[in-house]
């Protein structure tokens, strides 16, 4: 079981020069089936294979230790369309006793940063007090799974993760009108002909779905995508190479 919450950061705090370099791929993301090298500034640097389940504050999961070699076999399992996430881990002693976790990513999440803390339990986690330096919470919000972020696009929604609030986001069910467009599907000109109308309220409805489409496109991975493998030969090689 893991219980934690995940914020924003609003101040960058003052970091230690200590940090563990992680770099971190996923087999499969429904369900999430996650692989993971650990390399500390000090000591030899470890593999695990994670599989999590549910979402928010408390998930669930199972984690074992691999050995290297079973690591890069399973570098040749990513799923399709995903890059390695990489990121440097500081460890943040709070006033209260926990730990922040201060997360910095490079590779294509690069300038995205984001904390979380750990908690024995519900009751402790609720009655935390946020650090004043923490920026808005993200333990909740949909769109903030590694799963998503691991993919191609992650970069873009991370970007709209820091900028608007998850009530805020909604491209499946809705696209703001464009204040400059033609009149179409919103109204007609004075003394347009019925038909011209017609017409130009299903050009609306045309552009509408196709913006849709290729919204859910770039968040989601159809069914049937998600379950082909690709050979991460080549992946790994680049994700070796960016890391720090």
């Amino acid at each position: 079981m893991e219980i934690e919450r995940q914020f924003l950061v609003d101040i960058i705090p003052s970091l230690p020069s200590g940090y563990d370099s992680i770099l971190q791929g996923y087999v499969s993301l429904l369900p999430e089936i996650r692989i993971r090298a650990v390399r500390p500034m000090q000591g030899e640097e470890k593999f695990y294979l994670t599989v999590k389940r549910g979402a928010g504050l408390v998930r669930e999961e199972w984690e074992t230790a691999i050995s290297s070699r079973e690591f890069s076999h399973l570098v040749e399992c990513l799923e399709k369309n995903t890059f390695f996430i990489e990121k440097r881990r500081y460890y943040l002693p709070l006033a209260d006793g926990h730990v922040a976790e201060y997360n910095r990513h490079s590779g294509h999440l690069r300038g995205f940063d984001y904390v979380e803390v750990e908690f024995d339990n519900e009751e402790e986690a609720r009655a935390f007090e946020i650090p004043y330096w923490f920026g808005r919470e993200v333990t909740d919000d949909p769109r903030f799974t590694y799963g998503k972020l691991a993919r191609v696009n992650g970069f873009q929604l991370a970007k709209m993760i820091m900028s608007q609030p998850p009530e805020q986001w909604a491209p499946y069910a809705m696209v703001m009108p464009d204040e400059n467009a033609a009149p179409g599907a919103e109204e007609a000109e004075p003394g347009e002909p019925a038909d011209r109308a017609a017409d130009g309220a299903k050009d609306a409805k045309d552009v509408k779905d196709v913006k849709d489409a290729e919204d859910t496109q770039d968040v989601q991975t159809a069914p049937d995508e998600q379950q082909e493998q690709l050979s991460g030969a080549e992946r790994c090689r680049a994700g070796q190479r960016g890391r720090p």
